[in-house]
């Protein structure tokens, strides 16, 4: 049991402007201004009330032993403590449903009903983000809470929102999102935007299973065991009706913008509707106008005590058991549940001030309000059972009040009902009987009012006069006209200590702690003194100092000091000893009532309210979730493709040196211009390198011709370009250009050229513009390879725009112009971009966003854009660029794509979207198989082998054994024909670092069943021409 409020006043007052020094001083010390509140869950062992959720989780229960206490007797003090979030506004409410708000706060878990009351579960979550997520039943119910920070995920579920945490799994990544699929978890990785599939009930990883294939995912949205909505890549909107067996695009005709559920239906939002999509298929559109039937409910009227009236109790209320405590406002008085901080009873019209604020304090046996208005007069009441209130002294005008702690008051004034309150030597004494008697301090008139005035329970009136320097102060002792003078004797040791209670505050609210013992507290600029004092001796005795920059929260003998870096304490003996408490750390500080106050209900501070005093209800109330198990998935080893090769020789030469085609071409003189804005006026042309492409020379130059060349030699696909013509002639007739790139899979060589087409430029000038030899501005070449190898889709760009060029071997160059004819705006190609079927080039570039891929098709040198697909937001960041392929044999093209690794696999699988030749719509995706070809028999192509036809490289490393000592291997890539279930190999591709010197005596055939490989020299150019065969160890 502990004491009330130590020093206590008309409420009203406290806030009158222009208060003196000394009033403003006894602020510091009181309960403050009211503000919301709030109440707590977690149901007490062995049988107290479940929480209202249906949980059965272990609340933190304030009710102790007994009920209501016996009328007469007094509660002083509550306990245990119970430690609750202070509710403002919206903030963490995570759902409204049947009158209560499901909330996440400061790591809590908190059910705030609409009568006030509320409930908190007894474990935190960690700190950081915290979301949570409703799980449907075909999951099992419940909920999931997820928390992201420090580079992982931690997931717990509970099947009731206050219910205990169970661990689930905690991720290497962090999450911006958990979704609930069909029969799964999906969570979208933060730094990746990735999806990851987890198994509700076991947290194992698990593949992504019936989701569309895709090489990413955007919003999802799953209505039931049955129905979703997807955003694929590419494919845009995909809806099913049969769990993901199979998906159809949503036919909508505006760009989506989100995904959800409307009615139990999946829905795609547009900007001004959305789509919904009913059981049986059909796509219906609706706008977004609000119904004018549509009314909003109409607000909660707000009683006196607020939203939270658990807040007003521990504020301003007293206990009247040790499960509720009485509190008056309004004209109302009420009885809250301390539990919950419902409000139990209530009686609407217990006092006449209803614009007074009223503050509770022991008054006699029992206890009593003090009620005041601002600038209006000042009533104290006495609590009248069962739920009453008796009016015991009025005054007219503000007047400060103090409890003296065994129910006698202490009336700064005249007794009279309309005395002069500025008198600051009359003191009005309310004895506990009831009985008032009037005392006037007498002392010099610069020491009136720093005396402490405390009724006693004996009858006598103590006047305390602080050490000031130069006096060490004493106790002035009334008894009827009896006065004692007791001087104070200050405690020695710590030295500190005595020298903090001789030039320090003592402050307003010295209160009889027990017999003869008065008790209050000293602030030493910084440092807070609980000191005791015996009245028979003078003998002053101190607690601990407290160091609290923040400013302690002190009420008669309770206490609560925050301190630095959240070190909170508590005191209930005034200050002689202090317990550590546990506060979390909040999540945001702004929205905070300013407002802290402590009595005998607790304490309201800095967005808590903490019920009570001392140790909690239970042992383990806030400890932190058990932290989940990290996700252990192990690899499962493949067999990488391992190829045993033999050579047959070399294919070509060494390449001419490069250094002095280097400094030529940098050597190349440019006009430059007299202005920013000018033209060029030199009229020298430009000289050019005219270097030949791998060992092919350039094209032979005439005594009077000039030419031009550039290229990427440096390129995956290389290339170079050739432009001559005669000196000064008209090359609109006389002009001739060609292109050259290479095919870097044939062994033979490899080098493809166009044939020798008519100059598009009409002089030399022109000529060497356009092919960057003197360029004002950066001209960059390259060249996009059809999987054929004998054509490519070359280009040439300056800035955004690019100049097209359509190249077969052999065939002169075709340019490629818009459907408006212009040429050089179109935006580069993704690698791996273009394909040729016939005389048709499709080639695929950005489009006017940076989530728009667009397709093209050229015929005859016209292209124009045949459809555009989307890619999923942020998701499209970090994924593979859209690359097309086609059939080796047939007239088919498509998209590849490329999904996710099931959990255990390295390496992900190739999906292929068919497109239609002539509107561009994509078909079903599929299957190819694994990216790293494991456990796949590879064969060479045989003749008439159709597949889909694509040159890439490997996941997993593939291995070549070229015989012997040979230089190490690099850039692997291979020409494949992959259709669902088959594969083979047309030719293969690696870069050496080094020299090749393993050259057989003699030339050798490639075999019919042996796969052809090139082996490029990255020093000297040479290729070299091996055949090879799996190694049957390694596969």
């Amino acid at each position: 049991m502990t004491e009330p409020d130590g020093r206590l006043y008309a409420p009203i007052p406290r806030w009158t402007p222009g208060a003196s020094p000394l009033f403003a001083a006894a602020l510091l010390l009181g309960a403050s201004a009211a503000a919301c509140g709030g109440r707590a869950a977690v149901a007490p062992p062995g049988g107290g009330p479940a929480s209202r959720d249906g949980s059965g989780a272990a609340q933190a229960s304030l009710t102790g032993p007994g009920g209501r206490a016996a009328q007469g007797a007094l509660v002083t003090m509550v306990t245990p403590s119970l430690l609750l979030p202070d509710l403002v506004g919206e903030r963490g409410v995570v759902a409204s449903e049947a009158g209560a708000k499901r909330v996440l706060i400061d790591r809590m878990r908190v059910i705030a009903h609409d009568d006030g009351s509320i409930e908190r579960a007894a474990d935190l979550l960690p700190s950081g983000q915290v979301t949570a997520l409703k799980l449907p039943t075909r999951l099992g119910g419940g909920y999931l809470f997820y928390a992201s920070n420090r580079g992982s995920a931690q997931l717990w579920r509970a099947p009731a929102w206050l219910a205990p945490l169970d661990p689930l799994v905690q991720l290497s990544s962090e999450a911006n999102e958990i979704i609930a699929g069909f029969d799964r978890l999906y969570a979208r990785l933060s730094h990746s935007h990735r999806l990851f599939a987890i198994d509700a009930q076991t947290g194992a990883a698990m593949p992504l299973g019936p989701l569309p294939p895709a090489s990413s995912y955007g919003q999802l949205a799953f209505a039931d065991g049955w129905r979703a909505v997807v955003e694929a890549d590419l494919r845009g909107m995909l809806v099913t009706f049969d769990a993901g067996a199979t998906w159809r695009a949503v036919e909508i005709d505006a760009r989506p913008t989100s995904v959800g559920i409307i009615g139990g239906d999946p829905a795609v939002m547009t900007a001004n509707g959305f789509y919904s999509v009913d059981a049986r298929g059909s796509v219906t559109y609706r706008t977004l106008e609000a119904s004018d039937d549509v009314q909003e409910l109409p607000a909660r009227v707000q009683g006196p005590f607020g939203r939270r009236p658990l807040r007003a109790a521990v504020e301003d209320g007293w206990p009247d058991s040790s499960a509720t405590a009485v509190v008056a406002r309004g004209g109302a008085l009420a009885r809250v549940s301390l539990r919950d901080g419902a409000v139990v009873d209530v009686a609407t019209d217990a006092y006449p001030e209803r614009e007074a604020t009223c503050h509770a304090l022991r008054t006699g046996a029992s206890f009593g309000f003090v009620c005041g208005e601002r600038d209006g007069p000042t009533t104290l009441y006495a609590f009248q059972p069962p739920l009453g209130m008796r009016r015991v002294m009025r005054f007219d005008k503000p007047r400060f009040v103090s409890s003296s702690g065994n129910g006698a008051l202490v009336i700064r004034g005249s007794c009279e009902e309309d005395g002069d309150v500025r008198d600051g030597r009359a003191y009005c004494i309310f004895a506990a009987d009831g009985g008032t008697r009037e005392i006037h301090v007498r002392a010099p008139a610069s020491d009136v009012g720093v005396e402490r005035v405390v009724a006693l329970a004996d009858g006598r009136v103590a006047v305390l006069s602080p050490p000031r320097p130069g006096a060490s102060g004493q106790v002035t002792l009334l008894k009827g006209s009896d006065v004692t003078a007791v001087p104070l004797i200050l405690p020695t040791k710590p030295r500190s200590t005595a020298r903090e209670l001789q030039r320090g505050m003592w402050l307003e609210g010295f209160e009889e702690r027990e017999p003869g013992v008065l008790g209050g507290w000293v602030e030493a600029g910084g440092p807070i003194v609980g000191v005791r004092i015996d009245v028979k001796s003078g003998a002053v005795s101190a607690g601990a100092p407290r160091q609290d920059a923040t400013g302690a929260i002190l009420s008669g003998r309770f206490a609560l000091s925050l301190g630095e870096g959240e070190r909170a304490a508590e005191s209930t003996d005034g200050g002689m000893t202090w317990r550590a408490i546990e506060v979390p750390e909040r999540d945001d500080d702004t929205a905070a009532s300013r407002t802290r106050a402590c009595g005998p209900v607790g304490c309201v501070f800095k967005g808590w309210i903490r019920v009570g005093w001392g140790k909690t209800a239970l042992p383990d109330d806030l400890a932190e979730a058990k932290p989940p198990p990290v996700l252990q998935t192990p690899l499962r080893a493949g067999s990488p493709i391992g190829m045993r090769c033999e050579a047959l020789g070399a294919s070509t030469p060494p390449l001419p040196d490069r250094p002095p085609a280097a400094r030529a071409a940098r050597d190349v003189p440019t006009a430059r211009p007299a202005r920013a804005a000018a033209r060029p006026q030199a009229k020298e042309t430009p000289a050019s390198a005219w270097a030949p492409f791998r060992n092919t020379p350039p094209p032979a130059l005439g005594a009077d011709e000039i030419g031009f060349d550039n290229g990427a030699p440096y390129d995956i696909v290389t290339m170079r370009a050739y432009a001559w013509g005669k000196r000064g002639a008209d090359w609109a007739r006389a002009g001739r250009w060609l292109i050259r790139f290479d095919d870097r899979f044939d062994p033979e060589g490899g080098v493809r050229s166009s044939g020798v087409s008519a100059s598009p430029w009409s002089d030399e000038a022109s000529a060497a513009e356009a092919l960057g030899v003197a360029t004002h501005g950066a001209a960059s070449w390259g060249a996009y390879l059809d999987p054929g190898g004998r054509a490519a889709l070359t280009h040439v760009c300056r800035g955004a725009g690019c100049n097209l060029f359509a190249v077969s071997e052999g065939l002169p160059v075709l340019p490629l112009r818009d459907s408006a004819g212009r040429a050089g705006n179109f935006l580069r190609p993704f690698p791996n971009g273009a394909v040729r079927l016939g005389e048709t080039w499709f080639f695929a570039t950005p489009g006017g966003s940076y989530d728009a891929v667009a397709l093209w098709r050229a015929d005859l040198g016209i292209a124009r854009q045949l459809a555009t697909y989307y890619r999923p937001g942020r998701t499209s960041y970090g994924v593979d660029p859209p690359r097309l392929v086609r059939r080796a044999l047939g007239g088919g093209v498509g998209l590849l794509i490329s999904t996710a690794p099931d959990p255990g696999v390295r390496a992900g699988s190739w999906h292929v979207l068919p497109i239609d030749r002539d509107t561009g719509a994509l078909g079903e995706a599929l299957p190819l198989g694994r990216k790293d070809l494991a456990d796949t028999p590879l064969d060479r192509c045989l003749p008439g082998q159709d597949g889909w036809l694509l040159d890439t490289g490997l996941e997993g490393s593939p291995s070549f054994d070229l015989g012997g000592s040979y230089p190490s291997v690099d850039g692997a890539e291979f020409r494949l024909r992959l259709d669902p279930g088959s594969a083979c190999v047309e030719a293969m591709s690696v870069r050496l670092q080094g020299t090749f010197s393993k050259a057989p005596e003699k030339q050798l055939d490639i075999a019919a069943d042996a796969i052809p490989l090139a082996a490029t020299e990255r020093a000297t150019g040479r290729r070299w021409r091996l055949r090879c065969e799996p190694k049957d160890a390694a596969r």
